[in-house]
């Protein structure tokens, strides 16, 4: 098999001559390697393989950093399975070590790392919807031949949230209408601290049917209606920022039930597996993107960097790696209804890449106001 690889793109793979700024664009990242290269397999990994000749050139990029290569993500079981199927590849590769660190993947926190710690992060992964906001306030590297909202790179993974909840405390699986009833279920509920999944859970608690819910939250009687029904929830929630945190809060005996991702219960120690259920028909699937903070522009280590982690192999390499869905086991060994699993309920990035702002700001407030 033969797979092209987009990486970088030079003229003079000797590196003889320097490269241009125009040629480190994204736009021109895939040209590196265009004939195809020969695949092989790394660990349970496809990787494209290549000649000694392209190895060296692509480690030169990296020859003279000093310090380790430093990507943004989100911790928890994500990083670990980037780690597995992502970092340590591309590290092996290059002959140099990548350096995840975890963040909130707030637009306000990046804004203050180009302003405080510039040059310092390769690659930075964050949904994207902040990526299409990010791009336009001119936070990450944009493609100048790409005058489009994606214009600083494309969705690369897809993450579903879904309802977990004690299985010691419920007889029959719960749905997000008991995720409000705490006069039948006490106990605390744990939900993001930000509009994007809040709303759209609140108006699916409310009975608004999963295709009409951007139909209904693109009005104001919506967004009043998903508000009214976080009101009534308001005292008993427990706010998340990061999956990590999501993970940790539903773990440590935080929150009774809680939206967290499916795959940081799926990949847990089998005691936690089997202590959490997981309420698949109303799951909402977040997707993410790569992306070069601006600073980092004329940076070769992380053009190569994210148009290695852009590349098709490498999302499907994180795809195949990351649990979406329970076992082909569990699911035989479940009920009827979990036999005939529907998709994800897709997160709107086009809606929340215009209404995220104004959203934010009213969410703050909602939020602050205990």
């Amino acid at each position: 098999m033969r797979l092209p690889l987009s990486l970088l793109s030079f003229r003079d793979a000797s590196f003889k001559t320097p490269l241009r700024p125009r040629a480190q664009t994204p736009s021109a990242l895939s040209a590196f390697f265009r004939h195809g290269l020969t695949a092989l397999v790394l660990g349970s990994m496809v990787l494209p393989a290549f000649s000694q000749a392209d190895a060296r050139s692509i480690r030169r990029i990296h020859r003279t950093v000093v310090q380790p290569v430093r990507i943004l993500t989100f911790g928890g079981a994500i990083t670990a399975t980037q780690q597995k199927v992502l970092f340590t590849p591309y590290a092996q590769l290059i002959k140099h070590p990548l350096a995840p660190s975890s963040w909130d993947g707030e637009i306000d926190s990046l804004r203050k790392q180009e302003t405080e710690s510039p040059h310092r992060w390769a690659a930075v992964m964050m949904e994207t919807s902040s990526l299409q906001i990010s791009c336009s306030l001119g936070l990450l590297v944009r493609d100048p031949a790409d005058p489009s909202p994606n214009g600083c790179g494309q969705s690369s993974a897809s993450i579903d949230f879904a309802m977990a909840w004690d299985r010691s405390r419920f007889d029959t699986p719960p749905d997000w209408s008991d995720f409000w009833d705490v006069a039948r279920h006490p106990g605390r509920r744990s939900l993001r601290r930000d509009p994007r999944t809040t709303l759209e859970i609140a108006l699916l608690a409310d009975g608004v049917s999963p295709d009409a819910l951007y139909r209904v939250l693109n009005t104001q009687d919506g967004v009043e209606r998903a508000f009214r029904k976080l009101d009534q929830l308001r005292p008993y929630i427990v706010w998340w920022s990061t999956p990590e945190e999501a993970a940790r809060i539903l773990k440590s005996g935080g929150a009774l039930m809680g939206s967290v991702p499916t795959g940081e219960i799926l990949s847990a120690p089998q005691a936690d597996r089997d202590r959490f259920g997981l309420y698949w028909p109303q799951r909402l699937q977040v997707n993410y993107a790569w992306g070069v903070p601006k600073t980092s522009a004329e940076e070769n280590t992380a053009l190569a960097l994210t148009a290695w982690l852009e590349h098709p192999t490498q999302k499907q390499a994180f795809a195949n790696a990351w649990p979406s869905l329970p076992s082909l086991a569990e699911i035989n060994a479940g009920s009827p209804d979990s036999r005939h699993i529907l998709p994800p309920i897709a997160v709107n990035d086009t809606f929340w890449s215009s209404h995220l702002s104004t959203l934010s700001a009213r969410f703050e407030r909602w939020a602050e106001d205990r």
